[in-house]
């Protein structure tokens, strides 16, 4: 019969196969140091706040070049209702989805992701339909306004790279979250759900 106080044998010893010998005392070696808390901080949305920043201050450039306030400001809205929109309308119902494996979440994310590259796109090309299309950095705005002021048309064309850019890792983003979602049984819960709700709806 083992005694009271046996020596737990998957205690740490205080042996580190690893140092180097009379370097550092082995007790000091025994336990690893715990790993930093990474920061709190918003990365949700980079690559948007990248392109709604350069945004604002490619119009603000249009603006001192006499393109008028309005774009000025729509680029502003724009800015101030794009960044914690994106943050409420689909990184956090994506977070939720994936801690709790609900359809309905994952239904939601897919709903206004959609609108956001729908949106991306739509700022990538810019066409005249608000206030001549300037608000937003998009190609045909960019090629109408180098003609007129060389700087300008060049934030403009920088600004077009971003829409782009933003558009296709947001395609790409979709399509990930799609894939897990396919794969975690989750497109045909959803079916059911919707089926459910239909016959609930004609009862």
């Amino acid at each position: 019969m083992a005694g009271r106080y046996d020596r737990n044998p998957f205690d740490e010893e205080d042996v580190n196969p690893f140092a180097i010998p009379g370097s550092v005392p082995p007790a000091a070696n025994s336990r690893l140091s715990p790993l930093p808390h990474e920061p709190a901080g918003f990365n949700y949305d980079r690559g948007l706040v990248v392109c709604l920043l350069w945004n604002v201050i490619s119009v603000t450039a249009a603006w001192i070049r006499g393109e008028g306030v309005k774009i000025w400001f729509l680029a502003i809205i724009y800015f101030i209702a794009g960044v914690p929109g994106g943050y409420v309308l689909w990184y956090r119902p994506l977070y939720r989805a994936m801690r709790t494996d609900s359809a309905f979440k994952f239904g939601w994310f897919f709903m206004f992701y959609l609108i956001h590259i729908g949106f991306c796109i739509f700022a990538a090309v810019a066409p005249p339909v608000i206030f001549k299309g300037k608000s937003l950095t998009g190609i045909l705005p960019a090629v109408d306004v180098i003609g007129d002021h060389i700087l300008v048309g060049i934030f403009y064309f920088i600004g077009f790279g971003l829409f782009c850019l933003e558009s296709l890792l947001s395609i790409w983003v979709i399509q990930q979250v799609y894939m897990y979602f396919r794969g975690s049984g989750k497109a045909a819960e959803m079916k059911r759900e919707a089926a459910r709700g239909a016959l609930r709806a004609g009862l």
